[in-house]
């Protein structure tokens, strides 16, 4: 799973990571970004196809939470499944975002009870975009609420000996793709959910 990530660089590195120039310009260093959190997200209009930037809660609820069928917030979707389970299929085809981050953490579990914490990035750049999907529904009040979850894949690589889940990570030459709000079905969206997963550097600490 995902549950806390960074973004901490320069907002000129991450309009240029996420290919959006106005991507907002006074949001402080996030160093720990955690569920239930504001987060930066990417989006294509549905009208335009342009790609914009929003501010989006972490923490997931579908179409059909209502105050009378409350849900809890699911921060992640697994993309293996995503298309097929009732909680995320409208939003896998038409409502997907990329989160712009720096990085993610995951613990290990150690053979004697306790955690040790990793730091994963990219080795040669410094933004990685985590694939995404969000819903808006409506708050008891009538207030629109967008939420979004980070969608995750089975750990890869040095990953593996971690955890056995990772965010899907993609790289700049599927953004366009990924965001097209134009490209929703099944065989459309299948390749993407399966993109293989880059190599990736952890930092003990």
């Amino acid at each position: 799973m995902c549950g806390r990530f960074a973004l901490a660089v320069p907002r000129r590195l991450v309009a240029e990571a996420m290919g959006v120039p106005d991507m907002p310009q006074n949001i402080p260093d996030r160093p720990e970004i955690s569920p239930g959190e504001l987060v930066e997200a990417v989006f294509a209009a549905r009208q335009t196809g342009r790609h914009m930037a929003g501010l989006f809660r972490w923490g997931f609820l579908p179409s059909f939470a209502t105050s009378e069928r409350p849900l809890r917030p699911m921060i992640n979707a697994r993309a293996e499944t995503a298309l097929d389970k009732p909680s995320f299929r409208g939003a896998i085809r038409y409502r997907r975002c990329l989160l712009p981050a720096q990085g993610f953490y995951e613990w290990r579990k150690d053979p004697g009870g306790g955690k040790t914490r990793f730091f994963v990035t990219l080795p040669e750049r410094p933004v990685m975009a985590l694939a995404g999907i969000y819903e808006r529904t409506l708050t008891p009040e009538g207030e629109a609420r967008d939420t979004v979850a980070i969608l995750t894949r089975p750990a890869a690589s040095a990953m593996a000996a971690i955890h056995d889940r990772m965010p899907l990570i993609l790289p700049p030459e599927i953004f366009r793709d990924w965001l097209d709000p134009l490209l929703t079905e099944r065989q459309d969206v299948a390749p993407l959910l399966a993109t293989p997963p880059p190599e990736l550097r952890l930092v003990e600490g």
